[in-house]
């Protein structure tokens, strides 16, 4: 759907805001995206929605993503949520492997080292956080090479995992009940 009747999705002098209030995405037109780093930039702003007004602010990159247009589609997950930025999740059909852990097909997550304990609440900050203080920018890399996926946040490698299915699809940016910047999605094909 190309209507936003509420600009949950807008563009301002080069920087992107989703404001989060509806859950969805916005996708790149082509299709089959593969063997790339994705370059993001993002900032959490102040914003929450029920009903995850008073949960940790979440949105996520999505890559791989195949299929029915739907909340939410055969993909795996980048995971953007405080406390937690880095950790990475199959969803709705897809399938990776961390450690010799394989998930998928149901919608599941990979924890990054040094997240726990956390807590799903507004502004959590992990013993080890690696995501920046609120308000400042962060940097998340997505390395996606063949069945290969690796995740680094402000420079710090979160994951790897292999045995990536799907390999290859649109790449999608969720609104999910938090506002959120983005001044930078720059995306590099591997040689």
């Amino acid at each position: 759907m190309d209507k936003d009747p509420d600009q949950v999705f807008t563009l301002t002098n080069g920087v992107l805001r989703i404001s989060g209030q509806h859950y969805g995405y916005l996708a790149t037109r082509h299709t089959n995206y593969a063997n790339y780093k994705l370059v993001a930039e993002f900032k959490w702003g102040e914003k929450t929605w029920a009903p995850r007004e008073n949960n940790a602010r979440d949105s996520g990159i999505l890559v791989h993503c195949l299929g029915k247009d739907q909340v939410w589609p055969k993909s795996i997950e980048s995971q953007m949520i405080e406390g937690g930025t880095g950790d990475i999740l199959v969803v709705s059909g897809a399938y990776l492997t961390i450690d010799g852990v394989r998930k998928g097909p149901n919608i599941a997550r990979f924890d990054r080292p040094g997240r726990n304990p956390w807590k799903d609440e507004r502004g959590f900050r992990g013993p080890h956080e690696i995501e920046k203080p609120h308000g400042e920018w962060n940097r998340m890399e997505v390395l996606c090479d063949g069945d290969k996926l690796a995740i680094k946040v402000n420079g710090h490698p979160t994951l790897s995992g292999t045995n990536a299915s799907p390999t290859s699809g649109k790449i999608l940016v969720q609104s999910e009940g938090a506002e959120v910047f983005f001044r930078r999605l720059d995306l590099y094909p591997l040689k």
